[in-house]
């Protein structure tokens, strides 16, 4: 495998892999409704633990998957950058007769 290849190949994984964090996370907070606070000891879920983590834990691992995830697009578009414009200008010229000459490389 090429080594740009072998670069896109991992950072596309752990683009994915943040996606997965970041959405169960969600998905796990949306479930548990909101934690409403200690409440002067009133609420009984208070530091309640779920799925063997507490609500903190499960925001903070939701919060750093995501800045993960838009870490790894943004080295994905610095990657794919000439592939970028090349699109970008190709879509704002006029048309051309032969259509063959606006293909841009991979």
């Amino acid at each position: 495998m090429k080594s740009k290849a072998r670069i896109n190949y991992y950072v596309d994984i752990g683009i994915g892999m943040a996606f997965v964090l970041a959405a169960l996370s969600g998905i796990v907070l949306l479930a548990a409704g909101p934690s409403g606070g200690y409440q002067g000891g009133r609420n009984p879920g208070y530091g309640a633990n779920i799925l063997l983590l507490s609500r903190p834990a499960w925001k903070t691992l939701h919060n750093w998957s995501g800045v993960a995830m838009t870490v790894g697009v943004g080295l994905h578009m610095v990657l794919h950058w000439n592939w970028f414009v090349c699109m970008t200008r190709n879509l704002f010229r006029r048309r051309r007769k032969n259509p063959a000459t606006l293909q841009c490389g991979s």
